[in-house]
């Protein structure tokens, strides 16, 4: 049986001369494994170029409850982005936050309001004219909500530390080294009340956003256990700065 879903590539592989695997969040199944025969021959009609990293797409796909891989019969560009490809600074922020939310999205149950955050997410980044130096702080910051870790609490003058592990704002020093000094905790409570809209209003400097984006990705490494090292952050500091 078909059926028509969005869906937001995270990854493809090159399976054998001429087809894919492509690790596809939709909006329907959550995360799916999809075969795509034929992609990469030069007279297929679904070229390979549809399946670039965060590009958001529409599908009609097979989905057996029996099998681990599924297929797509048709596929086409939900939203092209206009700007991404082109901007450096967006584009290095996209393959960050298209690693990160590979790394984080183990679950193959829907969730439309992750979903929909996540589209949004990248669609307001194609459009935004503002500065993006944080945008990659505060969808960190805004995701961990649907992966159940956002900050507990608020930063205050006797709730003024950072527990990375616990994830609560605290009056005293943890017991261990993982945690924000109340300079840092508060620039995290800046980052909680923020949105994409108003993110550009707080002025970082490079060192504190290194800082918090090392910080933030130690969280979500604590929290998420399997999540591992994020290769394009290098990149991604050399170009926010």
């Amino acid at each position: 049986m078909l059926h028509k879903t969005s869906g937001i590539i995270l990854q493809t592989i090159n399976y054998s001369d001429t087809s894919l695997i492509a690790k596809i969040y939709t909006e329907t199944f959550g995360l799916q494994s999809y075969m795509i025969s034929g992609a990469r021959s030069k007279k297929s009609k679904t070229k390979a170029t549809l399946f670039q990293p965060m590009s958001l797409v529409e599908l009609e796909v097979s989905n057996s409850q029996k099998s681990t891989l599924q297929h797509i019969s048709e596929i086409a560009i939900q939203h092209p982005y206009t700007e991404i490809p082109y901007n450096i600074v967006k584009s290095s922020i996209a393959l960050f936050l298209n690693e990160v939310l590979f790394r984080s999205l183990k679950e193959e149950h829907p969730d439309e309001d992750l979903f929909s955050f996540i589209k949004n997410s990248f669609l307001i980044l194609g459009i935004k004219i503002e500065s993006c130096s944080n945008f990659h702080l505060s969808f960190l910051v805004q995701v961990s909500k649907f992966f159940g870790f956002y900050p507990q609490g608020s930063f205050s003058e006797t709730n003024s530390f950072f527990d990375l592990c616990e994830g609560r704002f605290y009056s005293k020093i943890p017991s261990h080294n993982n945690y924000l000094t109340p300079p840092d905790a508060l620039l995290l409570n800046q980052l909680m009340d923020s949105s994409f809209e108003t993110i550009h209003e707080l002025k970082i400097g490079a060192i504190k956003r290194k800082m918090m984006l090392n910080s933030l990705i130690f969280f979500f490494q604590f929290h998420i256990p399997s999540f591992g090292e994020v290769k394009s952050v290098a990149v991604l500091e050399q170009v926010v700065s």
